[in-house]
């Protein structure tokens, strides 16, 4: 089902199908690359994840896995696991060195990644903000990631 020549988006239990479906649709944008679903996300199926996706859904490979641990045990034999997150240690996504195929764990919309997770993965980026509030939804960071995988393979560019 995934090779391990693109990348992944991890979602951590996000709670609002909207933010899922718009994670496919940003998946199939960059395309190859795949969607892993875990916890209590919404999956393909129903009517808020297919309107918002716009069928690509039906396009992009995916994968539903009970917890993100399970998941990233499961993802990490062959890629490495980045934490989109803003921590103490997290690297600014557009200096961080990172392989095109790597896997990228979105975490929940209240609770965020869970410390678990967090613990599991082998780099943190952070897409640095110049506003007060410090958060982005979701469903836009995986579009910000989407957008720097793209910008390195259209310049051959490897990291800042």
């Amino acid at each position: 089902m995934f090779t391990e020549n693109y990348p992944l988006f991890v979602l951590d239990s996000l709670r609002s199908a909207f933010n899922v479906g718009s994670v496919f649709r940003t998946a199939e944008s960059v395309s190859p690359a795949g969607v892993i679903l875990t916890g209590i996300s919404a999956r393909p199926g129903g009517r808020k994840v297919g309107r918002t996706s716009r069928g690509t859904h039906g396009i992009v490979p995916w994968r539903w896995f009970h917890s993100s641990a399970e998941a990233v045990e499961y993802i990490r034999l062959n890629r490495v696991v980045i934490a989109a997150e803003n921590t103490p240690d997290a690297v600014p996504l557009h200096l961080a060195d990172f392989p095109l195929n790597s896997a990228f764990v979105l975490g929940n919309e209240a609770d965020g990644i869970s410390p678990e997770v967090l613990d599991m993965c082998q780099m943190k980026v952070v897409i640095p903000q110049s506003g007060v509030r410090g958060c982005i939804n979701v469903s836009s960071t995986a579009a910000m990631i989407a957008w720097e995988i793209q910008r390195r393979r259209l310049t051959g560019e490897k990291h800042a």
